[in-house]
């Protein structure tokens, strides 16, 4: 949102910014193609380098938009050099908005892990 509001647009969240996007306003969709394209991009470099094969996008903002997985999967079908990284399956979270707090959350039972 930051990007969005830096090129002038006015809104103050991720609801503004899915409203404005589902309303065809420009800095709006840019905003959220320039997100697409750097969670296709970074998703494509991990699955070329630790051959994972399904990814799970949590979080409001995987919402911004009815098709941010789509366009992430056409990044990752753009970007991918090899044919395994291209097959990667790109899914919500079944967690809904709460998956990252419900991660850090479960870190506290697991502060090995921090």
């Amino acid at each position: 949102m930051a990007w969005a509001q830096r090129q002038g647009w006015k809104g103050t969240s991720g609801e503004d910014l899915a409203r404005d996007y589902a309303a065809g306003v420009p800095v709006a969709l840019d905003a959220v193609r320039r997100s697409t394209t750097a969670v296709g991009e970074a998703i494509t470099s991990v699955a070329t380098l630790l051959d994972v094969h399904q990814v799970s996008i949590g979080g409001g903002f995987a919402h911004v938009a009815p098709d941010y997985i789509d366009l992430v999967m056409a990044t990752i079908a753009e970007c991918a050099i090899v044919d395994y990284a291209r097959s990667v399956i790109v899914a919500r979270s079944g967690l809904s908005d709460n998956g990252p707090l419900i991660g850090a959350a479960a870190l506290i039972h697991r502060q090995d892990l921090l």
